[in-house]
């Protein structure tokens, strides 16, 4: 019988409770889901140092496992926790806190929403949606480089409310927030204990109805704050983005998103304290101008299958000339709808940093299963 790790036997008596919790759910309990995901992933560029290229041994891992908590408080008010245990030590892993925080739907004058607490920031499209409800396997190279992992995330109020714009369903978001994720992301990470730096963000979105069967939504957003706290250099990033999708019935649809960012900041430094220096090798004060963008259809048929590709394209925070390009070609099959579903992605990468390439070859197969009324992915 095999023994389960100290550190990770809280973690598993959690779980059982919480899963005998949601077995004896009233209206009164709030609801609980456990969302894991797994994947085997290889790829051809772990020996390119060695001047090989060849694929590796394919690797099952754990990535992570999500658990969401989430009820009304009241008629005019909701809360949800989201825990995550990350991979791919799923004995070594620690239960951490991803999201805490409540929301009043109702109830305030011109019907305002206010949320706070610690959540996933509303910008641009794909930030606020959880890896497992994404129709491919990888993040964006776009924002990973200028999000991070985690996207962003981060402790802060937010209000939002609908502007009255006829028939096209219109909404503004408004955000202050800690700014303590951005060193942990995109920016440099604070070690002298300084007061929290604050960070602002704005998103206007509009849907419009095109038929029917047919929808598109478009968004605008902004965000700002310090990126490097010793010297108090501060960024901005714009987005825009969009969404159409096309659901001729609920066998088939089609959906086309993408977005845009781009970066300006003032730096005297990169992420890993490499001081600026001109060319007579004085320090100096740089304005940096760099964006991103992704791209990617999907195509879901006979309900429980989709196919779809993505293109990406970045520049780095701090560089021009760190650039990445990325095509994906990925397939779903979802048998049992919203609990189960297995995801294959093929990707080509191609990485520039000061005029040296690299490119590699990665297939990842995953695998997503939803445990309660989170479900494990949106069709």
């Amino acid at each position: 019988m095999q023994r389960v790790p100290a550190d990770a036997s809280w973690v598993v008596l959690v779980l059982g409770v919480l899963c005998q919790i949601s077995i004896a759910q009233t209206t009164l309990n709030p609801d609980i889901s456990v969302i894991p995901r797994f994947v085997m992933e290889t790829n051809d560029g772990e020996e390119l140092a060695a001047g090989r290229r060849r694929f590796s041994r394919p690797d099952f891992a754990f990535q992570e496992l999500e658990m969401a908590i989430s009820s009304y408080l009241n008629p005019f008010a909701r809360a949800d926790v989201v825990l995550t245990l990350p991979g791919p030590d799923i004995g070594a892993g620690k239960l951490g806190l991803e999201e805490l925080y409540a929301t009043v739907v109702r109830g305030l004058p011109l019907d305002l929403n206010i949320r706070f607490g610690k959540y996933r920031v509303e910008y641009g499209k794909l930030n606020i949606v959880h890896p497992h409800a994404w129709p491919f396997v990888t993040q964006p190279g776009s924002q990973e480089r200028f999000f991070g992992d985690e996207g962003l995330n981060d402790l802060g109020i937010s209000a939002s409310l609908l502007l009255p714009t006829g028939d096209v369903y219109t909404k503004l978001t408004v955000d202050v927030l800690r700014g303590s994720s951005i060193g942990e992301t995109t920016g440099i990470e604070d070690t002298s204990g300084s007061k929290p730096l604050y960070a602002n963000s704005a998103r206007l979105t509009s849907f419009f109805p095109l038929s029917d069967e047919s929808d598109l939504e478009v968004g605008a957003s902004a965000y700002t704050g310090i990126h490097d706290p010793y010297h108090r250099d501060r960024f901005w990033y714009g987005n825009i983005d969009f969404k159409y999708k096309y659901r001729p019935s609920g066998y088939t649809s089609l959906t086309v998103q993408g977005e845009m960012l781009f970066n300006t900041r003032k730096a005297r430094q990169d992420k890993e304290l490499n001081q600026f220096v001109d060319e007579n090798g004085n320090p100096e004060r740089r304005s940096i101008n760099t964006a991103g963008l992704y791209l990617y259809s999907d195509y879901q048929f006979l309900k429980t299958y989709s196919i779809g590709a993505r293109y990406d394209w970045s520049q780095s925070p701090y560089s021009k000339d760190d650039r990445l390009q990325a095509v994906a070609v990925f397939l779903g099959y979802y048998p049992v709808e919203e609990t189960l579903g297995m995801r294959l992605q093929y990707q080509y990468t191609r990485t520039e940093v000061q005029g040296v390439s690299q490119a590699v070859n990665m297939i990842a197969l995953q695998a997503v299963f939803s445990l309660g009324p989170h479900k494990a992915h949106q069709f």
